[in-house]
C-alpha cells in the first residue's frame, strides 16, 4: 500500500506495508462545508458508518461559516429544503439569522444518523492499494490517526484529497490563470435591528499561496473600510473569517463539463442533478474570456441568461481512481462552467448525491461506479434532489424578465429583434444559425436604419464573416454610451461588443483605429466616458469605477493582440503600441482611482500585465 501526502506543494509517495488503521468507516467525507455536510448526511441517513473532517471548527461552510445566508440560483430540492426551514423557524425564534441555526440542525442530523466528525482536522495523505482509495491520514492537536473506508468524498472545494490520490487537476480561466474575484463578507445591523450582508468582491488572489492568501484577506477586509464604502444607516458587526473562494483547482474527472455541452443543452442519461444559474463570473475584465463565453455574454449581451446542467457520477468521479468522488465546486468541468456550477443550492444537492452514491456502495461492498442508477435515482428523486422540473433549459430568469429562451430561426422576426434595444437572442441565434443566415445579414449592413445596420453587423461577426468589419469599425469610429438592454444586470456597450468582434475577427483594418484609442492623450477627455455619473444596477457599474472607459480600452487591447497573433506583419507595431498604452499606470488610473489590493484597480491591472506579458513573448 502507498501513502501519499503533500510536501511542499507536492505529492509524495512512500510504501507502507501494514498501515495502522484505528478505524474503518464506510464513508470518509473530507471537508464538511456546503456540500459535504450534505454528504455526511445523505450517506448515514442511508445507513452507512460516517466520518466528517474538515479543518474548521464549525460546519456548512460559506453557508454558515462564510456567512452568506442566502441563495443564488440553483433549484431548491433534496435534503436541504427541510434543513432551511427548520433553520428559518429556528432562527427567527432563538438567532437574528438561520446561520448559527443551520449549523446546529445540521449537527444534529449528523448526531442523530449516528455519524461522527472531527473537526479542526487536517487530512495529511490519502492511502492507495494500486488506483483504489483506502483510507486517510489525519492531523488534529499535535496527535496523528489512520482510518480506512470503502469510499471517500472530497468535499474540500480545492480537490485537496483527489490530488494526493492522485488526480490531475486545473486552475483558472486560459488566458492569464486567473480565477474568479474572492468576496469578503460584511455582516451588518439595520436600523430595524435585524441583520443584513454584502458580498464584497474584492479582488484576485492565489488561495493557494499561505501567504498572498492572508495579504488578500487583510487587504479585502480594509477594502471594505475605505470611506467610497462607508454607509451611516449599517452598523457593521463583523467581517465574515472565512471568505468567499468562488474558484479553485478543478479535478480531471471522468467526463468533463464543458461551456460547448452547456449551450448546446447536452442531454445525460444517468443525471444526478441538475446546475441551474446565470454565467456568474463576477470579474469585470470580460475581455480575457473564452471566445465561447465572450459571444455569448458580451456580443450577444446575455449575461443573466440562465441554464440547466446535468450532473452525472462521471463529472464526480477522479479520472482512473476508484473508491474515490468529488463533491463542490471542484467537479470535472472548465473555467466558464465553473462560473455556473457552483451555487449553494446546486452543491447541497452535489454532495446528497455523492452521500448516497457511497453509502450504497458500501451496502453492496462494491466501487462508485457499480452502483445501479436507477438505485440512486430513485433515493434522490424522492427526496425532490432529482426532478424533471430541474431541467428548465435556457432561461430568463428574474423579476425583470422571465420566459424561456428560444433561438430564432424567422429572419422576419430576427430583423425586427436586430433593430431593437432588446437584441441578444436574435444575435446569438445568428451566431448558431451560421452561413444560412448570412445573406439577410449582409443585405441589412446597407439598411437606413441605422439600429438595424449595426445590429446586423455585430451578429454577422458572430457568424466568423468579415464583411461585418467596416460597419463595426464605423460603430468604433463613433463610439457613444448606448447599452444594450436585454439582462436586469451587467448589460454590454455597443461600442464595446464593437470592438471585441473586430479582434475576433483579427481585422488588420482597425490596428490604426484600436491603436488610437489606447495611446490617443486626448481619448479619456470624450464626453462619452463621463456621461455615466451614478451607479448603474443595469450596467453592473459602481463608485469609482469607470466602466466604459474600462470595457473599451480592455476590448482594444485584447483585440489588437488577437489581430497580432494573425497577422505577424502586424505585431511588431502592436507591440510598440502597448508597450507605449501600458508602460505606466495611466489606464489604471483612469478607470479606478482606488488603491492597489482592490477589485476595482486589480481588473484594470489584470488587462495591463496580459498586455505587456504578451510584448515580452
Amino acid at each position: 500500500m502507498r501513502h501519499r501526502y503533500m510536501e511542499e506543494g507536492v505529492v509524495r509517495e512512500v510504501e507502507v506495508e501494514r498501515p495502522a488503521f484505528t478505524q474503518h468507516v464506510d464513508v470518509i467525507v473530507a471537508g464538511v462545508g456546503t456540500a459535504g455536510a450534505l454528504a455526511v448526511i445523505a450517506a448515514s441517513a442511508q445507513g452507512a458508518s460516517v466520518l466528517g473532517i474538515d479543518r474548521l471548527p464549525g460546519i456548512g461552510g460559506m453557508g454558515t461559516m462564510g456567512y452568506v445566508s442566502g441563495y443564488y440560483y440553483g433549484l431548491p430540492g433534496g435534503l436541504h429544503v427541510d434543513i432551511d426551514e427548520a433553520a428559518g423557524k429556528m432562527g427567527r425564534e432563538h438567532f437574528l439569522d438561520r446561520v448559527e441555526a443551520k449549523k446546529t440542525i445540521m449537527e444534529d442530523m449528523i448526531t442523530e444518523h449516528g455519524a461522527s466528525l472531527a473537526l479542526n482536522t487536517a487530512v495529511t495523505g490519502v492511502f492507495m492499494e494500486g488506483d483504489t482509495v483506502k483510507g486517510v491520514s489525519l492531523w488534529s492537536e499535535g496527535r496523528q490517526w489512520l482510518v480506512s473506508c470503502q469510499t471517500l468524498i472530497d468535499a474540500t472545494a480545492d480537490a485537496v484529497v483527489s490530488m494526493m490520490a492522485g488526480s490531475a487537476t486545473r486552475s483558472g480561466r486560459e488566458s492569464d490563470g486567473r480565477t474568479m474575484p474572492f468576496t469578503s463578507v460584511k455582516v451588518w445591523l439595520t436600523a430595524h435591528g435585524s441583520i443584513s450582508r454584502t458580498n464584497h468582491d474584492s479582488g484576485y488572489v492565489n488561495q493557494y499561496g499561505p501567504f498572498e492568501l492572508s495579504r488578500g484577506i487583510m487587504q479585502a477586509h480594509a477594502s471594505q473600510q475605505l470611506a467610497v464604502f462607508e454607509d451611516a444607516s449599517k452598523r457593521v458587526l463583523f467581517f465574515a473569517p472565512f471568505i468567499g473562494i468562488r474558484e479553485g483547482r478543478i479535478i480531471e474527472a471522468e467526463q468533463m463539463i464543458t461551456i460547448q455541452d452547456v449551450l448546446a443543452g447536452r442531454p445525460e442519461a444517468e443525471t444526478l442533478f441538475y446546475g441551474y444559474a446565470d454565467f456568474d463570473k463576477h470579474g469585470k475584465d470580460h475581455a480575457l474570456e473564452s471566445i465561447e463565453l465572450q459571444d455569448l455574454y458580451v456580443a450577444a449581451n446575455l449575461s443573466t441568461a440562465c441554464f440547466s446542467v446535468p450532473v452525472t457520477r462521471r463529472t464526480m468521479t477522479p479520472k482512473g481512481i476508484k473508491g474515490l468522488l468529488a463533491a463542490g465546486r471542484h467537479i470535472g468541468m472548465d473555467h466558464e462552467v465553473a462560473s455556473l456550477l457552483r451555487m449553494q443550492r446546486d452543491m447541497q444537492k452535489c454532495g446528497e448525491s455523492a452521500g448516497v452514491l457511497a453509502a450504497l456502495a458500501a451496502r453492496s461492498g462494491v466501487d462508485v461506479s457499480q452502483v445501479p442508477y436507477e438505485e440512486v435515482r430513485d433515493i434522490l428523486q424522492a427526496s425532490g434532489a432529482l426532478t424533471d422540473e430541474h431541467n428548465r433549459g435556457v432561461m430568463f430568469d428574474d423579476s425583470f424578465r422571465r420566459e424561456n429562451i428560444e433561438w430564432m430561426n424567422d429572419p422576419a422576426d430576427i430583423r425586427e429583434a436586430l433593430a431593437s434595444e432588446m437584441p441578444g437572442v436574435a444575435i446569438y441565434s445568428c451566431k448558431l444559425l451560421g452561413r444560412s443566415i448570412a445573406p439577410h445579414l449582409i443585405a441589412w449592413l446597407t439598411d437606413p436604419d441605422v439600429e438595424l445596420r449595426y445590429g446586423a453587423a455585430i451578429a454577422l461577426a458572430l457568424t466568423g464573416d468579415p464583411a461585418a468589419a467596416p460597419v463595426l469599425r464605423e460603430i468604433v469610429e463613433r463610439r457613444d454610451a448606448l447599452y444594450f438592454k436585454d439582462c436586469r444586470r451587467t448589460n454590454q456597450f455597443r461600442s464595446a461588443i464593437a470592438v471585441y468582434l473586430l479582434g475576433r475577427l483579427a481585422d488588420a483594418a482597425s490596428v490604426p483605429l484600436l491603436s488610437q484609442m489606447l495611446t490617443d492623450g486626448e481619448e479619456y477627455g470624450r464626453p462619452l466616458y463621463h456621461v455615466i455619473k451614478e451607479p448603474s444596477y443595469k450596467l453592473n457599474t459602481c463608485k469609482e469605477f469607470n466602466e466604459l472607459y474600462f470595457q473599451l480600452m480592455s476590448h482594444a487591447a485584447i483585440a489588437l493582440i488577437r489581430i497580432a497573433e494573425q497577422h505577424a506583419e502586424h505585431e511588431a507595431s502592436i507591440k510598440s503600441t502597448l508597450g507605449e498604452a501600458f508602460a505606466d499606470e495611466r489606464h489604471i488610473r483612469r478607470t479606478t482611482s482606488l488603491p492597489e489590493g482592490t477589485f476595482e484597480y486589480d481588473t484594470m491591472a489584470n488587462i495591463r500585465h496580459y498586455a505587456l506579458n504578451f510584448c515580452r513573448g
